[in-house]
């Protein structure tokens, strides 16, 4: 069967990879990623570098969200897609919601794209939820994913007229992934290296 899949650039926050009440400096910052991987740490933090804090913020936010859903989602995806059939349309998905409606609340604009946030663009339901000051920008991603979910259920294949193209991921070697945002387009995967030690990592326990 053709598979949809796909995760979020925030799918979890930099304290989970840090330790509660740790700033993101690069000192604590080396100091947890040599407690998670020990004699591999130099080689995770090749590929989630943290020389300043902002690069700490950054990193750990992708290493935490790596650890909690992307390395497996990557791991399946790359599984189910073996041969080039069937095909595999891979997501990354990176709009954050807008702020919180003053009489909601004060929250501001997040960073990145939480864990589940999609959910509600893909299935159009940003209208009922009157929490977010949503934008015409918001409007627009909503648009274009839910176009993809619809050609997707109809077809087996999310392209469709209105649509940037969405290669099949499995399709060539350089592995396409689509970045859903307000400028939607499809772009070869820079992250594999992560995955790669990841799974390594993991598959040997050490």
């Amino acid at each position: 069967m053709p598979l949809l899949a796909g995760w979020n650039s925030q799918e979890s926050g930099a304290g989970s990879v840090l330790g509660r009440g740790n700033q993101p400096t690069p000192e604590n910052y080396a100091r947890a990623v040599r407690d998670i991987f020990k004699d591999r740490a130099d080689e995770a933090l090749q590929l989630y570098p943290g020389k300043t804090d902002a690069e700490v913020q950054q990193s750990a936010t992708d290493l935490a969200s790596d650890r909690f859903i992307g390395a497996a989602t990557w791991k399946w995806i790359t599984l189910h897609g073996r041969g080039g059939k069937p095909p595999v349309y891979r997501y990354f998905y990176t709009r954050p919601r807008p702020a919180m409606r003053p009489e909601k609340g004060t929250a501001g604009p997040a960073t990145g794209a939480a864990h589940s946030a999609e959910i509600e663009y893909a299935l159009g339901n940003l209208g009922t939820n009157d929490v977010y000051a949503w934008t015409s920008d918001d409007q627009k991603v909503s648009e274009t994913f839910q176009g993809y979910v619809v050609n997707f259920v109809k077809t087996g294949n999310p392209n469709g007229p209105g649509l940037p193209n969405w290669p099949a991921t499995n399709a060539g070697p350089d592995q396409q992934v689509l970045r859903i945002d307000v400028d939607t387009k499809a772009a070869p995967d820079t992250y594999r290296e992560r995955y790669l030690f990841l799974d390594r990592f993991y598959h040997s326990g050490k």
